[in-house]
């Protein structure tokens, strides 16, 4: 096999991973599925060689090797199990499952199917972050023991009112304490920590914008790691201020990383010895130190948005299916950078006490 025949369920982020494809040569895009026919219509009229379906059955029926699940978060497990039950390889969007159940769930499927699954977590292919992983994985952080990430937005406009009839994005944000989209910032942490998380603590501001919702303008989850690190991660959703959803923080012993607070700020980092202290160097210094896969990217395709790299991780993920190796993000390491987020809503509900994540790795 030399390239991965791919089929997209749903047709609203899965335009943008369409678009990305084009960019990935082991992978061919051959269908797209989505219940709403309009969607699909403007799909097809921007790749009309697409085959459309608005059967999942019928593309799962198909002659296509993998699936990727870009459905709405609540029923990405249902869709991965049917995709795998399907023999087909599974590259998921975020986040892996929306309750602990769930989480057991999908991974007897994925443990009891042949097939590979994948989270497919973009935010950790950024370039700027590709950057800072290059420099961890040479030595230059030392031991990491801390790390710090922001998700703010203000996304009151995107939460219709439950009496408005179900919206995923109100029932699962707006209506649940704690930090359930917890992957886009714990996933790049996790990735440079290199250890799953133990404990979670959650505390919250209270609701002030919205009377209806149940969630925290603002709470914070605090994450233990097994050897006794610390992450801490802030989610907004309500408050009236501009977004900022992809700063990152990363100290360890012998380098700190900060990404920008907002548009006047940039990436910057202290290496212990090296920068004059009590200033910062800019991370774009250090773009050796970026992985051979984005130096191949012609410089007419750099992105340094949270989606840049998404041609990279598509790339990844058919590799591992080609070369038959453990995807790069697999099923044990989604349910690492999932669980967390979910306990987080039983320790906001019990007053913040601590709440221990389960150790998905004892069961592969």
């Amino acid at each position: 096999m030399n390239s991965v025949r791919f089929g997209i369920l749903g047709a609203g982020r899965g335009s943008d991973l369409a678009q990305a494809m084009h960019h990935v040569p082991t992978a061919e895009l051959v269908a797209i599925c989505d219940e709403n026919k309009e969607r699909l219509v403007t799909v097809a009229d921007k790749l009309p060689t697409l085959k459309t379906y608005n059967s999942w059955a019928a593309m799962l029926d198909s002659d296509i090797d993998a699936v990727i699940v870009a459905s709405p978060m609540p029923l990405h497990v249902q869709h991965s199990i049917d995709a795998l039950k399907a023999g087909k390889h599974v590259l998921s969007e975020v986040t892996a499952a929306t309750s602990i159940e769930q989480c057991w769930q999908l991974l007897e499927a994925v443990l009891s199917s042949n097939r590979k699954y994948m989270l497919a977590s973009n935010y950790c292919y950024m370039r700027s972050w590709s950057i800072v992983m290059g420099l961890v994985k040479a030595g230059k952080f030392g031991q990491i023991y801390y790390g710090e990430a922001d998700q703010i937005q203000d996304f009151k406009a995107g939460f219709p009112h439950p009496k408005q009839g179900y919206n995923w994005r109100t029932e699962e944000l707006a209506l649940r304490r704690g930090h359930h989209y917890i992957t886009h910032d714990l996933g790049p942490l996790y990735q440079a920590f290199g250890e799953r998380i133990t404990q979670v603590v959650c505390l919250g501001s209270g609701q002030h914008h919205l009377s209806w919702a149940k969630a925290d303008d603002t709470c914070i989850v605090l994450c233990h790691t097994e050897q006794g690190k610390l992450i801490r991660i802030r989610l907004d959703f309500f408050s009236s201020r501009p977004t900022n959803f992809v700063y990152y923080g990363l100290q360890g012993t012998d380098a700190c990383y900060e990404a920008p607070r907002g548009p006047q700020d940039q990436h910057k980092i202290y290496i212990d010895g090296q920068t004059p202290q009590g200033t910062w160097q800019d991370l774009w210094e250090f773009k050796d130190y970026l992985p051979d896969a984005w130096k191949q990217v012609s410089e007419e395709s750099v992105d340094d948005s949270y989606n840049g790299g998404t041609p990279l991780m598509i790339e990844d993920f058919s590799c591992c299916i080609i070369e038959d190796r453990r995807p790069p993000i697999d099923i044990v390491d989604a349910l690492n950078m999932t669980a967390p987020g979910l306990v987080s809503e039983i320790s906001r509900e019990r007053g913040g006490i601590p709440v221990d994540v389960p150790d998905f790795s004892k069961s592969t």
